[in-house]
């Protein structure tokens, strides 16, 4: 299935996509170092380089995908859309949909467009993206959590996935594989992936790899970063990898945190401290630990983010967490193009609970 990838970072939607058997013969994105990785990884796409707006031509595919820029939907962005140009690049993806005319597409950003502003952009995309070309597509959308998927990392994300009318059917997302530990036998899926199993082969100080404070009196991390909980359980999936390395959470095998002291009710003012405590090796009492703690390196999150072994991306700490951060999983990715691919999600009727199905969610936002 030959594919254009739009908005393509350092490539991780490109890597699911060629996992699950699909040819990425076109890709774009403006920054220079995520163009550097992609380039180093997929030899044989061509790859442009430079502002989509400023793309004449594109060529027909069977499936367009991408991730439009999301800051200005994202809980940790201003809120405001209408103020940033970020936000109407969707309608450069739905351009180049319509010179593609394509089967598919798949558009991924933060859930966090499902809610903003009562759901008006999401609604706004879902109304462009139908009336793409001369046919229009069937479009479902759903906020999906990777690690419901086996991916080893709590991120919650929005897809939508589009089918051209003219072939009659509508996307249905592929049902959850993995559950809490303790959901297991009830469930009978298999567990959440353990963050901390995927990244215990790799180096337990590696110097340089990781986001310090050595300028800082009062050490590696600041007022802001101990304001909230920034170590996930080694046996369960991580937090969120983030794009900004100073934000990155910590090393599972750091000590647990503790709440000190919280006054939300005077804004969002909280303490949380180290403890002596190591919850791992209440299970593995022979595991190794981490007297001081530190961040994940970049390392660890490209594992947890489900990049192939080996995988580096171009520039320096900040950029490699910067394009890692901002890639989508690229396990979970495979699982949703393999579902499509194979036909095994399209049916002949519109989904019908409210999770997926558009007309229904959109009455309720």
């Amino acid at each position: 299935m030959k594919t254009i990838s739009l908005f393509s970072g350092c490539g991780g939607m490109d890597f699911g996509i060629k996992a699950a058997g699909c040819d990425v013969v076109f890709a774009n994105d403006v920054m220079k170092y995520a163009a550097e990785t992609h380039r180093k990884y997929f030899k044989d796409t061509d790859f442009i380089h430079g502002d989509i707006r400023e793309i004449s031509n594109f060529p027909s595919t069977d499936l367009v995908v991408g991730g439009y820029p999301c800051q200005s939907f994202s809980m940790g962005g201003n809120r405001k859309p209408e103020n940033d140009p970020r936000t109407y690049l969707f309608k450069e993806f739905a351009r180049a949909v319509e010179a593609s005319n394509p089967k598919f597409f798949i558009a991924e950003n933060v859930s966090g467009l499902k809610s903003v502003q009562n759901g008006q952009w999401l609604k706004q995309q879902i109304d462009v993206f139908e009336d793409i070309g001369n046919h229009g597509y069937n479009t479902s959308f759903k906020i999906i959590n990777s690690q419901d998927y086996g991916v080893p990392q709590r991120r919650k994300r929005l897809f939508v996935i589009g089918v051209r009318r003219d072939l009659g059917g509508y996307f249905h997302f592929p049902t959850e594989t993995h559950c809490k530990l303790e959901d297991v036998k009830k469930t009978g899926l298999l567990p959440h992936t353990s963050h901390g199993e995927v990244i215990k082969h790799l180096p337990k100080w590696p110097s340089g790899e990781f986001y310090e404070r050595p300028h800082d009196p009062e050490g590696h991390f600041s007022w802001y970063y101990m304001s909230r909980n920034r170590k996930a359980e080694w046996n369960r999936p991580s937090y969120t990898v983030v794009a900004n390395f100073r934000h990155t959470t910590l090393h599972p095998a750091s000590p647990t945190m503790k709440l000190t002291w919280s006054n939300l009710a005077d804004g969002f003012k909280q303490r949380w401290d180290f403890t002596d405590h190591f919850e791992h090796l209440d299970h593995e009492p022979e595991m190794f630990k981490l007297e001081e703690a530190r961040r994940l390196s970049w390392r660890e999150a490209a594992c947890i983010q489900t990049f192939p072994r080996g995988f580096e991306p171009a520039g320096d700490l900040m950029r490699k967490f910067e394009q890692i951060g901002n890639a989508v999983p690229p396990k979970l990715i495979e699982v949703i193009a393999h579902w499509l691919k194979s036909e095994q999600g399209l049916k002949d009727y519109a989904p019908t609970d409210g999770v997926q199905k558009k007309d229904s969610q959109l009455k309720l936002l």
